[in-house]
């Protein structure tokens, strides 16, 4: 919960912070000409990460955050008019020694293929130096940009992406100034509409494993629903179907997930590993 916002000059006027009413959780920083370490908010440690946005002429204004989770906050913005469109999303992604890679083996697995990390950067893979976690919280930001960028350009109901500064990706908002677009969890539609919005779901599954994509993690809570359209958000953790021996498994819990959603209305769904199988053996392997 936050309080009204106030102006703060370390980032310029042009941010507004919003401070927590509860005493708000510390990152560690230390300063690099004393020994002492100096501590700031969590909320100030990603907001500071918006002002090259600033600087660079894609925002004008932060305006305030619209979601927060374990892996990124995401924040109302005012666009620049070098974007030509009124508002955008920035997503601000926490910083890598709050992730835990341990629990993301299993969509990381394939991350690597086709990429050509130095020997150094191997090295510290190997042995889970900080350097290696830096490159691991790198790669996990750029496949989301990569993905929705991919996707969108294929077709798909995903955000546009704006552009990508650091840890923050900037892409496209949908909401209107007053409120952001509601998760489908959230929304009661119609039986007809909420028919309608399945089967088109059911289309963007296989768009995405058409082109070599499973979302990993799809399900009500991450899908946004704004003038009649439902758009997929949050894909940091998608695989690449050819490289990861857990995507088939993956592809049939997403649509589980959306059954389950979908049931509620009543309505025929799929069964979920016929219907995996089918599209698999369309796209990635035909003798499976």
């Amino acid at each position: 919960m936050y309080t009204a916002p106030r102006e703060t000059p370390q980032w310029g006027a042009a941010i507004r912070y919003f401070e927590e009413i509860e005493r708000p959780d510390i990152v560690r920083r230390r300063d690099s000409k004393k020994q002492e370490p100096e501590y700031e908010t969590v909320e100030e440690a990603l907001l500071v990460h918006l002002d090259p946005l600033i600087r660079n002429h894609l925002i004008t204004e932060v305006i305030r955050p619209i979601k927060s989770g374990k892996e990124a906050v995401v924040y109302f913005c005012r666009a620049h008019e070098s974007l030509e469109c009124e508002w955008a999303a920035a997503k601000v992604y926490r910083p890598y020694e709050s992730r835990s890679f341990k629990k993301d083996q299993i969509y990381q697995q394939g991350r690597e293929r086709g990429s050509r990390p130095d020997a150094r950067t191997l090295r510290a893979l190997g042995k889970k130096t900080r350097r290696g976690r830096l490159h691991k919280f790198n790669a996990w930001i750029t496949h989301e940009e990569r993905t929705l960028k991919l996707l969108h350009g294929a077709g798909g109901d995903v955000p546009a992406i704006l552009d990508r500064v650091g840890p923050v990706v900037l892409m496209e908002y949908l909401g209107d100034q007053a409120d952001p677009a509601p998760v489908l969890f959230g929304v009661e539609l119609e039986r007809d509409e909420a028919e309608s919005v399945y089967r088109r779901l059911l289309w963007n599954i296989d768009l995405f494993l058409k082109n070599h994509r499973v979302h990993a993690d799809l399900s009500a809570y991450n899908i946004l629903y704004w003038n009649d359209r439902a758009v997929i958000i949050d894909f940091p953790q998608a695989v690449d179907p050819r490289y990861n021996d857990d995507a088939f498994d993956l592809l049939v819990r997403d649509i589980e997930n959306l059954n389950a959603y979908f049931e509620t209305y009543e309505i025929d769904v799929v069964d979920p590993i016929g219907h995996a199988l089918s599209i698999w053996r369309t796209h990635v392997d035909p003798l499976r």
